[in-house]
């Protein structure tokens, strides 16, 4: 008797597990404001990313700065030990919210509701919320990249 108990709760706990979930799957296309655009996190290593997203299409030093910019498919993203901006330009990726290039401008600002700053600019605005931005085209009204950092600095300076 106390071998069939004990070979029933093996099977029990075999088929629970069975049905546990696994790791969530970072490569959802999902912008997470403050924390990551798909499987690029704000505050991976250098090597980490280069490793995981492949040879950058192009990279830019950034100016007095020890940083580099990279670009990959859809994305460009800031490092220089470590990710500290990443910038999607590209409608394959989307907030919880469903903004994504090519969002209308009045969606963005409805969605996320007053930007901590507006910044204007000669071809594009910027709508500022912190941890995210989306900068909008001044000639279509159209979101035409999505922006997260930590804190952005888009608002230092602006009025």
């Amino acid at each position: 008797m106390n071998v069939a108990r004990r070979v029933f709760s093996a099977g029990i706990f075999l088929a629970l597990g069975a049905c546990a979930s696994g790791p969530p799957d970072l490569k959802d296309n999902q912008i997470v404001p403050g924390q990551r655009v798909s499987n690029v996190e704000l505050g991976m290593s250098l090597s980490s990313l280069l490793s995981l997203q492949g040879k950058p299409r192009r990279t830019i030093p950034i100016a007095h700065t020890n940083a580099t910019s990279y670009t990959f498919d859809g994305l460009t993203v800031a490092a220089d030990d470590k990710v500290y901006w990443i910038i999607a330009h590209d409608p394959r990726f989307f907030t919880d919210r469903g903004v994504s290039m090519g969002s209308e401008q009045i969606f963005a600002r409805g969605t996320y509701g007053k930007p901590k700053c507006v910044v204007t600019r000669a071809s594009v605005t910027v709508y500022d919320y912190g941890d995210i931005y989306f900068e909008v085209d001044n000639a279509t009204g159209k979101v035409g990249q999505i922006g997260i950092q930590r804190s952005t600095q888009t608002c230092d300076g602006a009025s």
